[in-house]
Protein backbone atom coordinates (compact mmCIF):
# COMPACT_ATOMS: atom_id res chain seq x y z
CA UNK A 1 0.00 0.00 0.00
CA UNK A 2 0.74 3.56 -0.72
CA UNK A 3 2.14 6.17 1.89
CA UNK A 4 -0.30 8.57 2.53
CA UNK A 5 0.86 12.33 0.54
CA UNK A 6 2.11 14.56 2.99
CA UNK A 7 0.07 17.65 3.26
CA UNK A 8 0.44 20.57 1.46
CA UNK A 9 1.35 23.84 2.78
CA UNK A 10 -1.54 26.38 2.09
CA UNK A 11 -0.02 29.68 0.06
CA UNK A 12 -1.70 32.34 2.26
CA UNK A 13 -3.14 30.56 5.19
CA UNK A 14 -1.28 29.15 8.13
CA UNK A 15 -0.61 25.63 7.46
CA UNK A 16 -1.59 23.14 5.71
CA UNK A 17 -4.40 23.20 3.03
CA UNK A 18 -8.14 22.18 4.13
CA UNK A 19 -7.70 22.63 7.84
CA UNK A 20 -9.17 25.66 9.29
CA UNK A 21 -10.35 26.66 12.55
CA UNK A 22 -13.78 28.35 12.17
CA UNK A 23 -15.09 31.20 14.08
CA UNK A 24 -17.09 30.41 16.88
CA UNK A 25 -20.22 32.50 17.11
CA UNK A 26 -19.90 34.00 20.27
CA UNK A 27 -16.43 34.86 20.14
CA UNK A 28 -17.51 36.54 16.87
CA UNK A 29 -20.45 38.62 19.00
CA UNK A 30 -17.69 38.93 21.95
CA UNK A 31 -15.33 41.24 19.23
CA UNK A 32 -18.16 42.62 17.44
CA UNK A 33 -19.12 44.49 21.04
CA UNK A 34 -15.35 45.87 21.44
CA UNK A 35 -14.29 46.32 18.33
CA UNK A 36 -17.55 47.22 15.96
CA UNK A 37 -19.13 45.32 12.97
CA UNK A 38 -16.16 44.78 10.76
CA UNK A 39 -16.18 44.75 6.65
CA UNK A 40 -15.18 40.80 5.05
CA UNK A 41 -11.15 40.83 4.23
CA UNK A 42 -10.26 41.62 0.99
CA UNK A 43 -10.59 39.16 -1.78
CA UNK A 44 -7.28 37.17 -2.94
CA UNK A 45 -5.31 38.70 -5.78
CA UNK A 46 -2.59 36.73 -7.68
CA UNK A 47 -0.77 39.03 -9.83
CA UNK A 48 2.17 37.03 -11.69
CA UNK A 49 5.62 37.38 -10.43
CA UNK A 50 8.01 39.06 -11.71
CA UNK A 51 10.94 36.88 -13.15
CA UNK A 52 13.86 36.22 -11.13
CA UNK A 53 17.43 38.04 -11.71
CA UNK A 54 19.62 36.06 -13.67
CA UNK A 55 22.19 33.59 -11.15
CA UNK A 56 25.40 31.55 -11.64
CA UNK A 57 25.08 28.30 -11.76
CA UNK A 58 24.59 26.97 -8.26
CA UNK A 59 25.43 23.51 -6.85
CA UNK A 60 22.55 21.83 -5.81
CA UNK A 61 18.43 21.85 -7.02
CA UNK A 62 17.15 25.32 -8.46
CA UNK A 63 13.38 26.23 -9.25
CA UNK A 64 12.66 29.21 -10.44
CA UNK A 65 9.23 28.02 -10.74
CA UNK A 66 7.00 31.28 -9.51
CA UNK A 67 4.70 29.55 -7.15
CA UNK A 68 7.64 27.83 -5.49
CA UNK A 69 9.11 31.36 -5.16
CA UNK A 70 6.21 32.59 -3.93
CA UNK A 71 5.44 30.59 -1.73
CA UNK A 72 9.17 31.08 0.14
CA UNK A 73 8.47 35.55 -0.27
CA UNK A 74 7.46 35.66 3.43
CA UNK A 75 6.94 34.22 6.56
CA UNK A 76 3.59 33.85 8.19
CA UNK A 77 3.24 37.31 10.46
CA UNK A 78 -0.10 39.29 10.41
CA UNK A 79 1.23 41.61 7.54
CA UNK A 80 2.74 38.57 5.31
CA UNK A 81 -0.72 37.06 5.31
CA UNK A 82 -1.70 40.34 4.07
CA UNK A 83 0.45 40.80 1.42
CA UNK A 84 0.24 37.07 0.36
CA UNK A 85 -3.68 37.61 0.15
CA UNK A 86 -3.97 40.32 -1.59
CA UNK A 87 -0.87 39.93 -4.42
CA UNK A 88 0.70 42.91 -3.14
CA UNK A 89 4.19 40.87 -1.89
CA UNK A 90 7.08 43.29 -2.79
CA UNK A 91 9.64 40.72 -3.15
CA UNK A 92 10.37 37.56 -4.19
CA UNK A 93 13.90 35.55 -3.99
CA UNK A 94 14.89 34.77 -7.29
CA UNK A 95 15.38 31.34 -6.67
CA UNK A 96 14.90 28.69 -4.11
CA UNK A 97 17.58 26.24 -3.94
CA UNK A 98 17.41 22.62 -1.57
CA UNK A 99 20.67 21.12 -1.20
CA UNK A 100 20.40 17.30 -0.39
CA UNK A 101 23.24 17.10 2.67
CA UNK A 102 25.95 19.29 4.41
CA UNK A 103 28.30 19.13 1.31
CA UNK A 104 26.07 20.88 -1.20
CA UNK A 105 24.85 23.34 1.63
CA UNK A 106 29.02 24.17 1.86
CA UNK A 107 29.39 24.12 -1.40
CA UNK A 108 26.29 26.76 -2.29
CA UNK A 109 27.19 29.07 0.58
CA UNK A 110 30.52 29.36 -0.86
CA UNK A 111 29.14 29.76 -4.36
CA UNK A 112 26.76 32.28 -2.78
CA UNK A 113 29.57 34.29 -1.50
CA UNK A 114 32.14 34.47 -4.42
CA UNK A 115 29.42 35.76 -7.06
CA UNK A 116 27.45 37.91 -4.48
CA UNK A 117 24.44 36.15 -4.08
CA UNK A 118 22.37 36.85 -0.80
CA UNK A 119 20.92 33.88 0.87
CA UNK A 120 18.05 33.54 3.34
CA UNK A 121 18.21 29.99 4.99
CA UNK A 122 14.13 28.52 5.11
CA UNK A 123 12.94 25.91 8.03
CA UNK A 124 9.43 25.91 8.26
CA UNK A 125 8.73 29.17 7.03
CA UNK A 126 6.88 29.92 10.17
CA UNK A 127 8.79 33.20 10.81
CA UNK A 128 6.04 36.31 12.44
CA UNK A 129 9.53 38.24 12.86
CA UNK A 130 10.19 39.10 9.11
CA UNK A 131 13.28 36.71 8.74
CA UNK A 132 12.87 35.39 6.25
CA UNK A 133 11.24 37.71 3.99
CA UNK A 134 13.47 39.10 0.94
CA UNK A 135 14.40 42.61 0.97
CA UNK A 136 14.31 44.70 -2.61
CA UNK A 137 17.92 46.05 -2.81
CA UNK A 138 19.24 45.04 -6.47
CA UNK A 139 21.24 42.42 -5.46
CA UNK A 140 20.30 38.70 -6.29
CA UNK A 141 18.88 36.78 -3.31
CA UNK A 142 18.00 32.93 -3.08
CA UNK A 143 16.17 31.08 -0.24
CA UNK A 144 17.90 28.09 1.12
CA UNK A 145 14.87 25.53 2.18
CA UNK A 146 16.20 22.55 4.00
CA UNK A 147 13.86 20.50 3.51
CA UNK A 148 16.36 17.50 2.42
CA UNK A 149 18.34 18.21 5.39
CA UNK A 150 16.07 16.34 7.49
CA UNK A 151 15.80 13.30 10.07
CA UNK A 152 17.34 11.84 13.09
CA UNK A 153 20.96 11.56 12.33
CA UNK A 154 22.24 9.97 15.17
CA UNK A 155 20.88 8.27 18.78
CA UNK A 156 23.18 8.00 21.81
CA UNK A 157 20.67 6.41 24.64
CA UNK A 158 23.22 6.36 27.46
CA UNK A 159 23.54 9.50 27.35
CA UNK A 160 19.80 10.79 26.28
CA UNK A 161 21.64 12.53 22.88
CA UNK A 162 19.67 12.83 19.62
CA UNK A 163 21.16 14.76 16.52
CA UNK A 164 18.87 15.95 13.67
CA UNK A 165 19.35 17.49 10.98
CA UNK A 166 17.93 21.18 11.21
CA UNK A 167 15.67 20.75 8.27
CA UNK A 168 13.07 18.03 10.92
CA UNK A 169 10.13 19.36 11.88
CA UNK A 170 8.57 18.67 14.93
CA UNK A 171 6.28 15.75 14.23
CA UNK A 172 9.49 14.02 12.32
CA UNK A 173 11.37 14.90 15.86
CA UNK A 174 8.98 13.50 18.09
CA UNK A 175 7.95 10.17 16.27
CA UNK A 176 11.87 8.53 16.11
CA UNK A 177 12.22 9.15 19.81
CA UNK A 178 8.40 7.84 20.47
CA UNK A 179 9.42 4.22 19.45
CA UNK A 180 12.46 4.41 21.68
CA UNK A 181 10.32 5.70 24.72
CA UNK A 182 11.45 8.90 24.57
CA UNK A 183 10.42 12.85 23.80
CA UNK A 184 11.81 16.03 23.10
CA UNK A 185 9.44 17.89 25.25
CA UNK A 186 9.74 21.25 23.10
CA UNK A 187 6.24 21.90 21.45
CA UNK A 188 5.75 25.58 20.22
CA UNK A 189 2.41 26.49 18.89
CA UNK A 190 3.88 26.21 15.26
CA UNK A 191 5.10 22.49 16.25
CA UNK A 192 3.66 20.50 13.20
CA UNK A 193 5.95 23.07 10.90
CA UNK A 194 8.55 24.83 12.40
CA UNK A 195 12.23 22.84 12.15
CA UNK A 196 15.06 21.68 14.95
CA UNK A 197 17.11 24.76 13.02
CA UNK A 198 14.29 27.25 13.41
CA UNK A 199 13.77 27.05 17.14
CA UNK A 200 17.77 26.97 17.49
CA UNK A 201 18.76 29.89 15.30
CA UNK A 202 15.21 31.57 17.44
CA UNK A 203 16.04 31.10 20.82
CA UNK A 204 12.41 29.10 20.84
CA UNK A 205 10.67 27.99 23.97
CA UNK A 206 7.83 25.07 23.81
CA UNK A 207 4.84 25.22 26.02
CA UNK A 208 5.83 22.67 28.16
CA UNK A 209 9.64 24.61 29.27
CA UNK A 210 8.58 24.59 32.50
CA UNK A 211 9.70 20.80 32.69
CA UNK A 212 11.56 20.34 29.37
CA UNK A 213 13.15 24.11 29.25
CA UNK A 214 13.30 26.08 26.26
CA UNK A 215 15.72 25.13 23.64
CA UNK A 216 18.89 26.76 24.98
CA UNK A 217 18.99 24.54 27.80
CA UNK A 218 17.82 21.79 25.60
CA UNK A 219 20.61 22.22 23.23
CA UNK A 220 23.82 20.06 23.52
CA UNK A 221 25.58 20.32 20.40
CA UNK A 222 25.61 22.19 17.26
CA UNK A 223 26.79 22.36 13.38
CA UNK A 224 26.82 25.46 11.21
CA UNK A 225 28.03 26.18 7.96
CA UNK A 226 29.20 29.52 6.60
CA UNK A 227 31.14 30.74 3.29
CA UNK A 228 33.98 31.31 5.78
CA UNK A 229 34.04 27.32 7.13
CA UNK A 230 32.10 25.37 9.52
CA UNK A 231 31.50 25.53 13.63
CA UNK A 232 31.36 22.16 14.91
CA UNK A 233 30.40 22.37 18.86
CA UNK A 234 30.48 18.90 20.45
CA UNK A 235 27.77 17.75 22.92
CA UNK A 236 29.65 18.46 26.16
CA UNK A 237 27.50 18.20 29.80
CA UNK A 238 29.31 21.11 30.88
CA UNK A 239 32.53 22.91 30.55
CA UNK A 240 34.40 25.00 32.46
CA UNK A 241 36.55 26.54 29.09
CA UNK A 242 35.12 30.11 29.12
CA UNK A 243 32.59 31.76 26.68
CA UNK A 244 29.99 29.11 25.41
CA UNK A 245 29.93 29.16 21.86
CA UNK A 246 26.67 27.75 21.36
CA UNK A 247 25.37 30.78 23.22
CA UNK A 248 26.45 32.37 20.26
CA UNK A 249 24.61 30.43 17.94
CA UNK A 250 21.27 31.06 19.88
CA UNK A 251 19.09 33.62 18.58
CA UNK A 252 21.37 34.05 15.93
CA UNK A 253 18.55 34.10 13.51
CA UNK A 254 20.72 32.65 10.36
CA UNK A 255 23.19 35.71 10.39
CA UNK A 256 26.29 34.07 10.99
CA UNK A 257 25.46 31.04 8.74
CA UNK A 258 23.44 28.22 8.41
CA UNK A 259 22.28 25.86 11.12
CA UNK A 260 22.72 22.35 9.89
CA UNK A 261 22.38 19.88 12.83
CA UNK A 262 21.67 19.87 16.77
CA UNK A 263 22.78 17.92 19.18
CA UNK A 264 19.53 17.76 21.37
CA UNK A 265 18.91 16.73 25.09
CA UNK A 266 16.27 14.12 24.85
CA UNK A 267 13.90 12.68 28.14
CA UNK A 268 11.82 10.01 28.97
CA UNK A 269 8.33 9.91 27.73
CA UNK A 270 6.12 10.62 30.69
CA UNK A 271 3.91 7.98 31.97
CA UNK A 272 0.94 10.07 32.44
CA UNK A 273 0.57 14.20 31.24
CA UNK A 274 -2.55 16.16 32.11
CA UNK A 275 -3.47 19.58 32.69
CA UNK A 276 -5.80 20.67 34.92
CA UNK A 277 -7.94 24.24 35.09
CA UNK A 278 -8.69 26.63 37.76
CA UNK A 279 -10.85 30.13 38.07
CA UNK A 280 -8.25 32.67 39.83
CA UNK A 281 -10.45 35.66 41.28
CA UNK A 282 -8.22 38.26 38.79
CA UNK A 283 -4.95 38.45 37.51
CA UNK A 284 -2.75 39.56 40.60
CA UNK A 285 -4.67 36.38 42.70
CA UNK A 286 -3.33 34.80 39.84
CA UNK A 287 0.45 35.45 39.55
CA UNK A 288 0.66 35.58 43.26
CA UNK A 289 -0.34 31.84 43.27
CA UNK A 290 1.56 31.48 39.60
CA UNK A 291 4.98 32.61 41.19
CA UNK A 292 4.50 30.48 44.51
CA UNK A 293 3.93 27.38 42.73
CA UNK A 294 6.93 27.76 40.20
CA UNK A 295 9.14 28.74 43.29
CA UNK A 296 8.05 25.17 45.02
CA UNK A 297 9.73 23.72 42.05
CA UNK A 298 7.16 20.91 41.70
CA UNK A 299 7.65 18.61 38.48
CA UNK A 300 4.81 20.76 36.64
CA UNK A 301 5.14 20.72 32.52
CA UNK A 302 2.74 23.90 31.94
CA UNK A 303 1.48 27.36 33.85
CA UNK A 304 -0.41 29.55 32.01
CA UNK A 305 -2.56 32.36 33.24
CA UNK A 306 -4.51 34.11 30.88
CA UNK A 307 -5.82 37.51 32.56
CA UNK A 308 -9.68 38.66 32.22
CA UNK A 309 -10.37 39.52 28.66
CA UNK A 310 -8.17 36.42 27.24
CA UNK A 311 -10.38 34.15 29.62
CA UNK A 312 -13.44 35.28 27.92
CA UNK A 313 -11.87 34.92 24.61
CA UNK A 314 -10.99 31.46 25.66
CA UNK A 315 -14.46 30.67 26.64
CA UNK A 316 -15.86 32.07 23.42
CA UNK A 317 -13.38 29.86 21.48
CA UNK A 318 -15.24 26.22 23.34
CA UNK A 319 -12.21 25.90 26.24
CA UNK A 320 -14.94 24.94 28.92
CA UNK A 321 -16.38 22.22 26.18
CA UNK A 322 -19.41 21.38 26.61
CA UNK A 323 -22.23 24.01 26.48
CA UNK A 324 -23.65 23.15 30.09
CA UNK A 325 -19.78 23.43 31.64
CA UNK A 326 -19.80 26.78 29.72
CA UNK A 327 -22.91 28.44 30.97
CA UNK A 328 -22.02 26.82 34.28
CA UNK A 329 -18.86 28.78 33.82
CA UNK A 330 -20.00 31.98 32.43
CA UNK A 331 -22.61 32.02 35.79
CA UNK A 332 -19.43 31.75 38.37
CA UNK A 333 -17.44 34.27 36.61
CA UNK A 334 -20.34 36.76 36.57
CA UNK A 335 -20.44 35.68 40.30
CA UNK A 336 -16.46 36.59 40.96
CA UNK A 337 -17.22 40.23 39.02
CA UNK A 338 -14.56 38.25 36.21
CA UNK A 339 -11.77 35.86 36.97
CA UNK A 340 -8.62 34.43 35.30
CA UNK A 341 -8.58 31.33 33.76
CA UNK A 342 -5.08 29.30 35.01
CA UNK A 343 -4.39 25.82 33.43
CA UNK A 344 -1.62 23.96 35.16
CA UNK A 345 -0.04 20.63 34.03
CA UNK A 346 2.00 18.17 35.29
CA UNK A 347 4.24 14.96 33.63
CA UNK A 348 5.66 11.65 35.13
CA UNK A 349 4.99 8.53 36.48
CA UNK A 350 0.76 8.37 37.98
CA UNK A 351 2.20 9.07 41.93
CA UNK A 352 4.34 11.66 41.03
CA UNK A 353 1.89 13.54 38.62
CA UNK A 354 -1.23 13.08 41.11
CA UNK A 355 1.20 15.09 44.29
CA UNK A 356 1.83 17.58 41.97
CA UNK A 357 -1.07 18.01 41.06
CA UNK A 358 -3.05 17.73 44.23
CA UNK A 359 -0.26 20.16 46.00
CA UNK A 360 -1.29 22.85 43.10
CA UNK A 361 -4.64 22.53 44.21
CA UNK A 362 -3.40 23.01 47.81
CA UNK A 363 -2.09 26.55 46.74
CA UNK A 364 -4.57 27.23 44.10
CA UNK A 365 -7.14 27.36 47.52
CA UNK A 366 -4.68 29.53 49.43
CA UNK A 367 -5.21 32.24 46.60
CA UNK A 368 -8.87 31.59 46.30
CA UNK A 369 -8.97 29.43 42.46
CA UNK A 370 -11.47 27.65 42.25
CA UNK A 371 -10.70 23.82 40.45
CA UNK A 372 -12.35 23.38 37.52
CA UNK A 373 -10.94 19.54 36.83
CA UNK A 374 -9.25 18.13 33.62
CA UNK A 375 -11.90 19.25 30.81
CA UNK A 376 -10.34 22.74 30.06
CA UNK A 377 -7.21 21.09 30.22
CA UNK A 378 -7.66 18.14 27.73
CA UNK A 379 -9.99 20.72 25.21
CA UNK A 380 -6.88 23.11 25.09
CA UNK A 381 -4.07 20.31 24.52
CA UNK A 382 -6.12 19.18 21.83
CA UNK A 383 -6.77 22.42 19.76
CA UNK A 384 -3.13 23.76 20.93
CA UNK A 385 -1.24 23.58 17.55
CA UNK A 386 -4.70 24.42 15.65
CA UNK A 387 -5.17 27.56 17.45
CA UNK A 388 -3.04 29.61 14.55
CA UNK A 389 -5.62 28.93 12.14
CA UNK A 390 -8.25 30.84 13.61
CA UNK A 391 -6.24 34.04 12.27
CA UNK A 392 -7.06 33.43 8.69
CA UNK A 393 -10.50 32.65 9.85
CA UNK A 394 -11.04 36.52 11.12
CA UNK A 395 -9.12 37.74 8.62
CA UNK A 396 -11.62 36.39 6.32
CA UNK A 397 -13.84 38.66 8.75
CA UNK A 398 -11.92 41.81 8.46
CA UNK A 399 -10.63 40.65 11.92
CA UNK A 400 -6.76 41.36 12.39
CA UNK A 401 -4.92 39.89 15.35
CA UNK A 402 -1.36 39.47 16.01
CA UNK A 403 0.60 38.73 19.05
CA UNK A 404 3.85 40.15 21.00
CA UNK A 405 6.01 38.68 23.98
CA UNK A 406 8.42 40.35 26.28
CA UNK A 407 9.24 39.19 29.55
CA UNK A 408 10.17 41.07 33.00
CA UNK A 409 10.86 40.08 36.97
CA UNK A 410 7.57 39.48 39.12
CA UNK A 411 7.58 42.72 40.44
CA UNK A 412 7.74 44.82 37.19
CA UNK A 413 4.76 41.73 35.63
CA UNK A 414 1.64 43.95 36.18
CA UNK A 415 3.21 47.95 35.33
CA UNK A 416 4.25 46.45 32.31
CA UNK A 417 1.25 44.44 31.32
CA UNK A 418 -0.56 47.64 31.76
CA UNK A 419 1.78 49.94 29.78
CA UNK A 420 1.40 47.45 26.65
CA UNK A 421 -2.33 47.41 26.83
CA UNK A 422 -2.70 51.16 27.56
CA UNK A 423 -0.09 51.58 24.34
CA UNK A 424 -2.43 49.87 22.07
CA UNK A 425 -5.49 50.65 23.03
CA UNK A 426 -3.81 54.45 23.07
CA UNK A 427 -2.39 54.16 19.38
CA UNK A 428 -6.06 52.41 17.79
CA UNK A 429 -7.92 55.81 19.69
CA UNK A 430 -5.88 58.21 17.48
CA UNK A 431 -6.95 55.96 14.30
CA UNK A 432 -10.42 56.32 15.40
CA UNK A 433 -10.35 52.65 16.22
CA UNK A 434 -10.40 50.08 18.78
CA UNK A 435 -8.58 47.35 19.73
CA UNK A 436 -8.77 44.37 21.91
CA UNK A 437 -5.80 43.82 23.93
CA UNK A 438 -5.56 39.84 26.09
CA UNK A 439 -2.29 38.52 28.03
CA UNK A 440 -1.49 35.25 29.18
CA UNK A 441 1.77 34.20 31.47
CA UNK A 442 3.36 30.97 29.88
CA UNK A 443 7.11 30.92 30.69
CA UNK A 444 7.40 31.50 34.54
CA UNK A 445 10.71 31.20 36.08
CA UNK A 446 11.92 31.98 39.66
CA UNK A 447 12.69 35.24 39.32
CA UNK A 448 9.98 36.33 36.26
CA UNK A 449 7.81 35.37 33.93
CA UNK A 450 6.89 36.20 30.01
CA UNK A 451 4.35 37.95 29.20
CA UNK A 452 2.55 37.14 25.69
CA UNK A 453 0.10 39.47 24.37
CA UNK A 454 -2.58 39.21 21.77
CA UNK A 455 -4.26 42.11 20.12
CA UNK A 456 -7.50 42.62 17.42
CA UNK A 457 -8.18 45.36 15.33
CA UNK A 458 -10.50 46.05 12.30
CA UNK A 459 -8.45 45.21 9.65
CA UNK A 460 -9.06 48.00 6.47
CA UNK A 461 -9.30 45.85 2.91
CA UNK A 462 -6.68 48.01 1.45
CA UNK A 463 -3.52 46.12 2.09
CA UNK A 464 -1.26 49.40 2.41
CA UNK A 465 -3.50 50.55 4.85
CA UNK A 466 -4.00 47.26 6.74
CA UNK A 467 -0.10 47.49 7.20
CA UNK A 468 -0.07 50.74 7.98
CA UNK A 469 -2.88 50.09 11.02
CA UNK A 470 -0.52 47.44 11.98
CA UNK A 471 2.51 49.05 12.05
CA UNK A 472 0.99 52.20 14.27
CA UNK A 473 -0.23 49.68 16.56
CA UNK A 474 3.16 47.55 16.55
Amino acid sequence: MDAPAAPRRSLDRWGFEGERFEVPPPLAAWLAQRLGESEPGAPAGRAAPPPGRPLPELPAATSIDPADRLAHSRGRGLTDLIRLRTGTVPALPDAVVRPADHGQLADLLNACARHGVRVVPWGGGTSVTGGVNPRPDGRPLVTVDLEQLSGLLDLDLEAGLARFAAGTPGPAVERPLARRGLTLGHFPQSWELSTVGGWVATRASGQESLRYGGIERLLAGVELIAPGGRLRLAAQPATATGPDLRQLVLGSEGRLGVIASATLRVSPLPERHEVRAALMPGWPEGLLAVRELVRERLPLSLLRLSDGPETAAALAVGLAGRRLAAALLDRLRARRGGGSLLLYGAAGDRRRVAGALARCRTVLRRHRGLPLGAGPGRRWLADRFRHPYLRDALLDRGVAVDTLETAAPWSGLEPLAEAVRGALESAAARAGERCVVMTHVSHPYPDGASLYFSFFFRCPVDPDAACARWAQLK
